[in-house]
């Protein structure tokens, strides 16, 4: 989430997409290219004026509807802080991929500092707990087409008949970008899934345990892991495949620990399978959602990209393009432009330089002179062809 880039825009399809039809907006319908190359039969990609709107920049949109195709959460190679990707990367590399926008907000710090670029909202990816929010942030569930203004989890390590609560799960922390500095805070948690490098303060302590089942993702919801510990460090470290790390402040029932004890981590949330991070909600049921008067960014112009669902049950994305604080759509814009387009329920993701869209096996737009990398995409899977029957 770089504040100075934050852009983030909304377009909705009507109701007049045909079928599992998936579309993105140019000015030539054009249909769009598989991952693989080949040129899929139904997918298109057009564009929308936004002129009545007082929008003059380019506006790009892609939606669907049906089981055809499907939205999943794209991650920079789960290496957020060594390698970070472009959406088309993300796209080209994935089986299926049709389509590709920028995700959640981020930060990114400079190269050799300690510590590294993150998202700031929660992902849930195939069921699998791999990020909580750093901050007060809002949510997306990709599968249920919801949004909610906060991720609901909860994870416990129980070590000895003590239960030791998770306060943050392959998260980032301290955290420093304007305006917003965390301290370290309770007693964080960390997995390989997510690739980071644990953070440590004077006092604290980092815990490695050795999944008893390596092959099971720890953080799965709705679900309890058996871990062993293999001892403490007075120091950060980056999490190997196979291993859960446990950063705990002075005093943890932790320090108790002898080499082989066991534990059981227990992870639940009722947020959904996939989920992603956006801010703020633009509608929601219907309804326009107020966005306040202190969020100076989504009352300025700036490129957007959006996340949203019409009334049929389409899914749109859209981007929408411009120069940071000069061009582009404000918060206001975006909720009209989505309404004129049937959509009830939307979401704005990170935005400004980072806006970005790849349909067509090409990028459709960026803002820049190059497309940025960034922590995560939203991407658009076409499903697999069923088998031929005899």
């Amino acid at each position: 989430m770089r504040p100075r880039s934050r852009g983030r825009a909304w377009r909705t399809l009507t109701g007049a997409l045909l079928g599992a039809a998936l579309v993105v907006l140019s000015p030539l319908a054009v249909p769009v290219a598989s991952a693989a190359g080949t040129t899929a039969s139904g997918p298109l990609v057009r564009g929308v004026s936004g002129a009545r709107f007082g929008v003059h920049t380019p506006i790009r949109v892609v939606s669907f509807s049906g089981p055809s195709y499907t939205l999943a959460v794209g991650l920079a190679n789960h290496a957020v802080d060594g390698t970070l990707e472009r959406p088309s990367a993300m796209c080209r590399t994935t089986p299926g991929c049709v389509a590709a926008v920028n995700g959640d907000f981020f930060d990114v710090t400079p190269r050799g500092a300690i510590d590294p670029g993150d998202v700031v909202g929660g992902i849930i990816q195939d069921c699998v707990l791999l990020h909580t929010p750093q901050i007060s942030h809002q949510e997306v569930n990709l599968d249920q087409h919801t949004v909610s203004q906060g991720l609901n989890w909860s994870s416990t390590l129980t070590v000895n008949g003590a239960s030791v609560a998770i306060t943050a799960v392959n998260q980032e922390l301290p955290m420093r970008y304007p305006g917003v500095d965390l301290p370290l805070a309770g007693t964080l948690l960390y997995t390989s899934a997510y690739y980071i490098a644990t953070p440590w303060a004077p006092g604290w302590t980092t815990y490695r345990f050795a999944q008893v089942d390596p092959g099971a993702s720890p953080t799965t919801l709705n679900s309890t892991a058996s871990l062993q510990f293999v001892g403490a460090l007075a120091h950060a470290t980056h999490v190997t495949p196979g291993e859960v790390v446990v950063v705990a402040p002075p005093g943890s029932p932790l320090g108790a620990l002898a080499p082989g004890a066991t534990a059981a981590l227990a992870t639940t949330s009722n947020a959904g399978c996939d989920v992603l991070g956006g801010h703020p909600i633009l509608l929601e049921n219907g309804t326009p959602v107020r966005v306040s008067r202190t969020d100076t960014y989504m009352w300025q112009r700036f490129p957007r990209t959006v996340l949203g669902w019409t009334s049929s049950g389409s899914t749109v994305l859209m981007t929408v393009g411009g120069t940071d604080q000069r061009a582009g759509a404000t918060a206001g814009q975006l909720i009209r432009i989505l309404q004129s387009l049937d959509v009830v329920t939307a979401i704005d993701l990170d935005g400004g330089q980072s806006t970005s869209m790849f349909a067509n096996g090409r990028v459709v737009y960026h803002p820049g002179r190059v497309e940025r990398p960034v922590a995560t995409a939203l991407l658009v899977l076409q499903a697999p062809a069923a088998p031929a029957t005899a």
